[in-house]
């Protein structure tokens, strides 16, 4: 589904939602799954300190996403593993803690609202520490940091030509407060948000909307089902940070930044980046 907003009237908020969840044990290997709304479906989780609750989406490559093992669950379905450089890093943070760690996948908006109502311990998503979630959860330091990229048909829409022309743009993303802080540069600039990153790139297919933001990382994994679709860097963008996110006063907070200090230090961190966007 998407809304059409005019940046005249954009508005940047987590949205309270309720879904629902399904969680990985990636440290055993196996899936449990927890299906209800709010405090129900986290009630399933194992809440202790000998677990890390971890909220993410599926759906964003190569940060976390499904990928195929090739065999077959007990229900015949084929088995998809949580896998990323979010989901990599989560791992990595889980072990250094000592703990073991379960993965709630939510839709993105759901993120916010599950850290405030204490329903997991961590976020990881690719999330950028706006003003808006500062005021909602906590942050750890950046971790990665990247670039807005223009998407159109064949690349004719150019960075500079973005005046009277419509651009989609996945709620509630950094992208969607890169098109809310370059509005004043372009008159009647109008944003069009969706809710995944299909949606998004089905408008373009269709001609809903002339252009789209996505972060200049995942652009080339996004954009190989689509020949057709070029990327361009935005010239005046200037890199943008992801931070894990956090329950309000949260005692892991400084566990968590003292980790991405070693790992930055030590080259696991680099690793990880040349796995996943190499």
């Amino acid at each position: 589904m998407k809304r059409r907003w005019f940046l005249a009237g954009l508005t940047l908020s987590a949205i309270s939602a309720s879904c629902n969840t399904a969680t990985d044990n990636a440290a055993e290997g196996n899936e449990v799954s927890a299906e209800g709304e709010g405090s129900q479906a986290s009630a399933q989780l194992r809440r202790d300190d000998k677990t890390l609750v971890v909220a993410t989406t599926a759906n964003y490559p190569p940060y976390e996403f499904r990928q195929s093992e090739g065999d077959e669950d007990a229900e015949g379905d084929e088995a998809q593993s949580l896998v990323g450089f979010d989901i990599d890093l989560a791992k990595l943070i889980a072990q250094r803690l000592e703990r073991q760690i379960e993965f709630v996948e939510l839709e993105f908006e759901a993120l916010i609202p599950a850290l405030m109502n204490n329903e997991v311990d961590m976020a990881i998503a690719a999330l950028g520490p706006d003003r808006n979630r500062k005021q909602q959860v906590d942050f750890s330091n950046i971790y990665y940091r990247s670039r807005q990229a223009l998407v159109s048909v064949d690349g004719y829409l150019q960075p500079r030509d973005l005046s009277y022309q419509t651009i989609g743009i996945r709620a509630g993303s950094v992208q969607a407060r890169y098109a809310h802080r370059i509005g004043s540069e372009y008159p009647n600039l109008e944003i069009v948000p969706y809710d995944s990153m299909d949606e998004m790139f089905a408008a373009l297919e269709s001609g809903s909307v002339n252009g789209l933001f996505v972060e200049a990382n995942i652009a080339d994994d996004a954009l190989r089902p689509y020949p057709d679709f070029k990327a361009q860097i935005m010239p005046s963008d200037q890199p943008s940070g992801s931070a894990i996110a956090l329950p309000k006063g949260s005692s892991l907070r400084r566990e968590i930044n003292t980790i991405l200090a070693e790992i930055k230090a030590n080259g696991e961190m680099d690793q990880f980046i040349k796995k996943w966007f190499s």
